[in-house]
């Protein structure tokens, strides 16, 4: 079962790579239109939003992207150890954050996904300050454990094409196996 497991996993791999591939060729020259706001004030206390379209090549994304994937791997390296999964998490939202707004309208599904799931995580965990053993006795552990012990939403797919793109391999999210997970609520919840 398990070679069956590693062998469907290589496989959607495979996809992912070939279709962020396929993508990249297909749009590589095309122009990216994004609006931004801007607000101006007059005189006479009139404030006036205005949506802007601008136009923003592939290359000028993708080096964005290499950009920021870069400076996220250089503070994420910053991190002590032994500071937990918080500052990673955190540094992680904003490294996503900041990357759904220059990724191609391509990608933004995905990222967009990476996004709700490092906030869901974050309010989840912090009022507990990540202990996990907290979270599991007062907080909402169902939904901790759905977030920890599960692939991430669109993280993958978005890992990879910054991997493809820039050779750069950003860091995972926070991970306990199914099983360790459940070993620990069993301890805490029905103890000996």
């Amino acid at each position: 079962m398990s070679r069956l497991t590693d062998l469907r996993g290589l496989l959607a791999f495979g996809a992912i790579v070939f279709a962020i591939a396929w993508t990249w060729h297909w749009i590589e020259d095309r122009p990216i239109e994004s609006t931004t706001t801007v607000t101006t004030t007059t005189t006479t206390s009139t404030t006036t939003t205005v949506p802007q379209s601008t136009t923003t090549l592939v290359e000028d994304a993708v080096a964005a992207t290499c950009r920021r994937s870069a400076e996220f791997v250089a503070e994420a390296e910053l991190i002590p150890d032994n500071s937990g999964p918080g500052p990673l998490a955190r540094l992680a939202l904003s490294f996503w954050s900041d990357l759904e707004l220059v990724a191609a309208a391509s990608t933004t599904a995905e990222i967009g996904a990476v996004v709700d799931y490092y906030q869901s995580y974050l309010d989840t965990a912090e009022p507990f300050a990540f202990d996990t053993v907290d979270i599991i006795l007062e907080g909402d552990k169902e939904r901790f454990q759905q977030l920890v012990t599960r692939p991430a939403p669109g993280l993958e797919a978005s890992r990879s094409m910054v991997l493809f793109l820039c050779q750069i391999e950003v860091p995972n999210q926070p991970y306990i196996s199914p099983g360790s997970f459940d070993a620990l609520e069993d301890r805490l919840l029905d103890p000996p």
